[in-house]
């Protein structure tokens, strides 16, 4: 009854909270348009390239059902078989809303209620998969933006460093858990036990759960392969955009370089979808993978992304209004 308030509640707040994001993403646009860091009629593009516009939103299309699937295999690795159709219509739904609620999380919000009602007996094995689809694709990404910057012909100063540290260090962190979580979660619980009984058992769960990705290797590796292909399915459009945008300066491997860490800062739960957040952080980086070229628009490429985007889960709407 208290998680049911607790609900309540904050179903009352986000209202508000909702509101005031998108403010702050538009406001981020606007100053990011004042700035010239976007150009608003360059969006032209889309209109007049239909050729590109349909490559781009055929691949982020693609994406819904290799998400959902990926996010399948992981379920099915705890021994919670749903039904895949079922998972790709939550998972469609998800990405919808998330460009409305702020960053990933307000998608995953939709994922969690499915899961809850879906998986009972195994509810904190299926929520964890949750977590553990967003940690591999996270992964996924990092391992890409490290093999990229490994590759460009640049001096190591003390940012790509420091990234390469973080990157490095992230990565055995995931690795600790997974191999090593249910060790953790057994120390945890002992400290819980005979105080909070119901947590405990939770955390034996989490436990469990965290050991049975470890064993299950195949499952893992076959979710970080497909989190590949996912990251080309979104890195791809960006590129073809930029490639077909009027600006000069870096090169189809730079665009996608941005691409790939303006992704992950898109992902920030600050502002609805990202709004501003990614467009800011693609300039930026290209501005540093070409430090020689024009400081021209190169959020428009960005944000042209977004739009395509924003189409391609549009069919998440669609499987929301049947379900109702």
């Amino acid at each position: 009854m208290a998680k049911r308030d607790g609900d309540a509640d904050s179903a009352r707040r986000s209202p508000a909270g909702n509101l005031f994001r998108i403010g702050a993403g538009f406001a981020l646009l606007a100053l990011l348009y004042h700035w010239r860091v976007i150009d608003l009629g360059a969006l032209d593009i889309l209109i007049a390239r239909p050729d590109i516009l349909a490559l781009a939103l055929a691949a982020s299309l693609a994406n819904i059902p290799l998400e959902a699937l990926r996010w399948h295999i992981l379920l099915r690795a705890q021994g919670i078989d749903l039904r895949l159709w079922r998972t790709v219509r939550v998972l469609a739904t998800s990405v919808f809303f998330a460009n409305f609620l702020p960053g990933a999380a307000g998608g995953d919000l939709i994922r969690g209620v499915y899961v809850y009602k879906a998986a009972s007996g195994r509810r904190a094995a299926a929520m964890l998969s949750i977590l553990i689809d967003r940690l591999i694709g996270l992964v996924a990404f990092v391992l890409l933006g490290v093999a990229a910057m490994l590759t460009r012909p640049v001096g190591r100063g003390p940012l790509e460093l420091s990234a390469l540290g973080l990157s490095a260090l992230f990565i055995a962190l995931l690795v600790l858990l997974f191999f090593y979580g249910h060790v953790m979660a057994q120390g945890l619980q002992s400290l819980l036990r005979g105080r909070s009984a119901r947590l405990a058992r939770i955390v034996d769960d989490t436990g469990a759960a965290l050991r049975q990705y470890g064993r299950d290797w195949r499952s893992t590796g076959l979710a970080m392969l497909l989190s590949v292909v996912i990251i080309a399915c979104a890195v791809g459009p960006i590129v073809l955009i930029g490639e077909a945008m009027p600006f000069a300066g870096p090169s189809a491997a730079d665009y996608g370089i941005a691409g790939l860490y303006a992704l992950i800062a898109n992902s920030l739960p600050v502002t609805p979808g990202g709004l501003g957040i990614g467009e800011g952080a693609f300039a930026s980086a290209c501005l540093m993978l070409a430090p020689y070229a024009a400081p021209v628009a190169y959020g428009t490429i960005f944000l042209a992304f977004r739009c395509v985007f924003i189409l391609s889960t549009l069919p998440g709407l669609a499987a929301y209004l049947t379900e109702l």
